[in-house]
């Protein structure tokens, strides 16, 4: 019941002139009631300010009765809330008993409402102040847990095994586009890739992916409202009743701003790799100039004083002596840049770093073999 001493009833029937034979008929109870016509919109409203029993006539309406209920009992602010179904003399049993075992409290075929509708619905209110609060407790321990799912930043989403979307949290609103109300009115297939639904049930029942009836972790893809694909990190249960399946649960995250971090990320990477490259092969253009160009020098001054005429075959000698001197230390500094494996630098003229190929790599010197000498050129 509500905060005061008053209940509140609902009616919900398709014809007027039915809604009010049963309100005339409740009128004795002194309660509140409302007239709907409408059984979604009774179960949207419910969800806000959940009544304390509900009436609901099945003939001529739109919506079957068993999903009605199926939408009344998945909400928490109405999953405890007495449901009167009231059918048509002769209405088929199936219907009468696919109603119950979708959530129904109880079931009166409209020729008997006079005699036992007011009783019955006696009955199913609320009488004690203990009842009340175990009611009241059990609705503040669904908002709780409604609350949760809606504030989780990962989307969330649940379906019946034919796929009707039940659930359909805040995260998955913003990620997906649909407002919770549209959703309902979604298949869970609608949500992925051709095929993608199938394959997530396939891989949900098989032991590769964390085990039969859930999957841990999988990189998938979904589809918002407008078509776009849009990468997931998804886990996802079955729900399970008496070892069968009656539902499935996805919660997933959106990848797209790690994905479009990690690309900044790897051109950043791939840029300072460049940079680093160009770097090194300047610093290691430098070495070889400043130390290539002392035996340079030297080759072509005694190369030029042996062009020289009037010297004594001591003086050509000797310089020709530097002159192999001069080629194999050109020789030693090529093989040093040939080498190299890691380096450090020093500073050179201005300021300017340059690679230390006495640092650089393996340093030890390998003497030239007599046969590289170029001895009797």
């Amino acid at each position: 019941m509500t905060q005061t001493s008053v209940p509140t009833i609902w009616i919900v029937d398709a014809l007027d002139e039915r809604a009010a034979e049963i309100a005339e008929l409740l009128a004795p109870l002194h309660a509140t009631l409302r007239l709907y016509a409408d059984a979604r919109k009774a179960v949207f409203h419910a969800r806000r300010s959940a009544p304390d029993l509900v009436v609901l006539g099945v003939e001529e309406c739109t919506i079957p009765s068993d999903e009605i209920l199926g939408w009344t009992r998945q909400f928490n602010e109405t999953a405890n809330m007495p449901v009167i179904l009231v059918y048509q003399d002769g209405e088929s049993a199936e219907v009468v008993d696919r109603a119950m075992a979708h959530g129904a409290t109880d079931a009166l075929e409209r020729v008997r409402l006079h005699k036992e509708l007011l009783r019955r619905v006696r009955w199913r209110l609320p009488t004690s102040r203990s009842e009340k609060g175990r009611r009241d407790e059990a609705t503040r321990s669904f908002e709780f847990l409604e609350r949760v799912i809606h504030a989780s930043p990962n989307a969330i989403v649940a379906a019946r095994r034919t796929g009707e979307v039940v659930l359909f949290n805040a995260a998955a609103q913003r990620v997906l586009g649909w407002s919770e109300s549209e959703a309902m009115e979604l298949n869970v297939r609608e949500l992925y890739p051709p095929q993608g639904a199938e394959r997530i049930m396939h891989m949900l029942r098989s032991r590769q992916h964390g085990g039969p009836g859930r999957i841990e972790s999988l990189r998938e893809e979904v589809v918002d409202r407008h078509g776009e694909r849009i990468p997931v990190e998804i886990s996802a249960a079955l729900v399970m009743e008496d070892d069968l399946e009656v539902a499935t649960v996805g919660i997933f995250t959106d990848l797209r701003q790690r994905l479009a971090m990690e690309e900044r990320l790897q051109e950043a990477f791939e840029t300072l790799e460049r940079t680093q490259r160009q770097a090194v092969i300047a610093e290691l253009a430098g070495a070889a100039a400043h130390e290539l160009n002392q035996p340079l020098t030297s080759l072509m001054g005694y190369a030029e004083l042996l062009q020289r005429q009037g010297h004594s075959a001591e003086q050509a000698e000797r310089a020709v002596d530097t002159i192999h001197q001069e080629a194999r230390r050109i020789s030693e500094i090529v093989r040093k840049i040939g080498r190299i494996t890691r380096y450090k630098t020093k500073e050179y003229a201005g300021g300017e770093l340059i690679v230390d190929l006495d640092e650089a790599g393996p340093s030890e010197v390998v003497p030239t073999p007599p046969s590289e000498r170029g001895d009797g050129l």
